[in-house]
């Protein structure tokens, strides 16, 4: 498991062995003041503000940024005021005071207005700002108000690295982890990850442990990998703690399996939000394992994960819904609206099940040319969408029937082991559609699709061999080919 740097949260980059969702590690804001908590907005505003605002006014410059930071942010006596904070935050710049170059950045990279944020974030990287600094190697490594380029973002890290600036040793570690920027470089990795740990960056800790764990510029090591992942998940890393998890749950040659430890790991990481965490929780309770089954509260967690944006918790909060599992109503027209929104934020899982649905005649007022579209786009790497494409020019659903695109499409399905493409094809050689005829060909892929356990094509080829006066037109598609369509339509 890998992180991947981001200004202001770090995210995962999943590399071999473990996996995680998106988490937030170690921000990368300069120390914000704690002194700005007070009574609700109608309330007066406090004298400890008060007396803030006095010394701004009088030019105290830390003073200056402590209010324009509650004017950014808001508090519990003080609305939002953007405006407030450009201005108490301008003050602050004029000053040649380069936490007024940083906090302009960062307001205006809140409102979007990137370029205008690079501005400000160059202007104090310039003067040697480590903020500054990391914040555009951020830019540049995402190509946020600049053309990515991975190279100025390594050099821009690179200057706050030397500046002891944590997160941007982490960043180093990262690119030279990943090659990111130049070439990999195992050895520069960990230094710069044990310089970031050294400065308290949980993160970094883990990435350690990935190296121990793969071997990676050091001799494999699994008993100090589990150790670092452990200091990791204790310093309060929620991928480590997924990662500890995934240890206890799925076994590891350092630790015995415990499901007990696994959920309680989870359990650590969920309370940051983490989404795979979250997901491993759900299908505990969905499966029974470390915990009861309880298919109410493996809902609960799946709803959590699909509100952090989960395509896999969303679509089984749509299966829930479509299926009426675990006590939710069942309610198809809600499952729909699931699979619907996941389609359009491109889900392949979510837009390949709307296609299954229309063939079907499930589906109601959605257009099938956005159907279409989502399954021209899936078929080049999706051999659901591959086998679900051509179930549509088999069938004439929304397109014009071919059966040799059909065919084709199935090839390339079933050569990628999808036994319901297998069965299709052997039922296409059989019966001669979309080219030739071959009776071996037809055998050949129903035994291949019955080791995959295709019940469908285990009938058709005990149909093949127990009659030999069988005609293709015997032969069964899957069901979803079965079904006629109201949508078809001939050359």
């Amino acid at each position: 498991m890998k992180l991947r740097s981001f200004l202001l949260v770090l995210y995962v980059s999943g590399i071999s062995l473990a996996q995680a969702g998106n988490i937030v590690e170690a921000p990368s804001t300069k120390d914000k003041p704690n002194t700005l908590h007070a009574q609700p907005k109608s309330a007066p505003i406090p004298d400890e503000f008060k007396a803030k605002l006095k010394l701004a006014n009088a030019g105290d410059e830390e003073a200056m940024v402590d209010v324009g930071l509650a004017y950014m942010d808001g508090t519990e006596f003080l609305a939002v005021n953007e405006q407030e904070a450009y201005r108490w935050f301008k003050k602050v710049a004029d000053r040649d005071n380069t936490d007024g170059d940083y906090y302009l950045g960062m307001l205006l990279q809140n409102q979007e207005k990137y370029r205008q944020a690079e501005q400000w974030y160059r202007r104090g990287a310039e003067k040697g700002d480590d903020y500054c600094q990391y914040a555009m190697g951020y830019l540049y490594e995402h190509g946020i108000g600049v053309e990515q380029n991975l190279k100025q973002a390594k050099a821009w890290y690179a200057e706050a690295a030397e500046q002891e600036h944590a997160n941007a040793q982490f960043a180093m570690g990262l690119f030279y982890h990943d090659g990111l920027g130049g070439d990999i470089d195992y050895q520069k990795a960990r230094e710069w990850y044990e310089r970031s740990a050294g400065n308290n960056i949980a993160a970094a800790v883990n990435n350690l442990a990935v190296m121990y764990e793969n071997g990676e510029g050091v001799e494999p090591d699994a008993e100090m990998a589990i150790y670092l992942y452990r200091q990791a998940a204790n310093m309060g890393s929620a991928t480590a703690q997924v990662n500890m998890g995934d240890f206890y749950q799925e076994g590891h040659s350092a630790i015995e399996k415990n499901s007990y430890q696994a959920m309680y790991w989870y359990k650590r990481a969920a309370q940051q939000n983490n989404i795979a965490a979250q997901l491993a929780i759900a299908k505990a309770y969905e499966q029974g394992n470390g915990v009861g089954k309880d298919l109410a509260e493996a809902f609960i967690w799946y709803e959590r994960a699909a509100q952090n944006k989960s395509q896999d918790a969303g679509m089984k909060v749509a299966e829930f819904y479509e299926k009426g599992l675990g006590g939710v109503k069942k309610d198809p027209k809600k499952a729909i609206e699931w699979y619907i929104s996941l389609a359009n934020s491109d889900g392949k899982a979510a837009q390949i099940k709307l296609a299954e649905l229309y063939v079907y005649g499930e589906l109601k007022n959605v257009d099938v040319n956005d159907i279409l579209s989502w399954l021209l786009i899936a078929q080049e790497n999706n051999i659901e969408a591959q086998n679900q494409l051509a179930i549509f020019y088999l069938t004439g659903t929304g397109v014009a029937k071919n059966t040799h695109r059909a065919r084709q499409l199935l090839e390339k399905a079933a050569f990628k082991k999808n036994s319901d493409a297998q069965n299709n094809l052997a039922v296409m050689y059989a019966r001669g559609e979309g080219g030739e005829k071959n009776i071996f060909r037809s055998v050949m892929w129903f035994e291949r699709a019955v080791e995959l356990g295709n019940e469908t094509a285990k009938s058709n080829l005990a149909l093949l061999k127990q009659n030999k006066g069988v005609t293709g037109k015997m032969l069964q598609y899957t069901g979803s080919v079965a079904q006629p369509s109201k949508n078809a339509r001939e050359d």
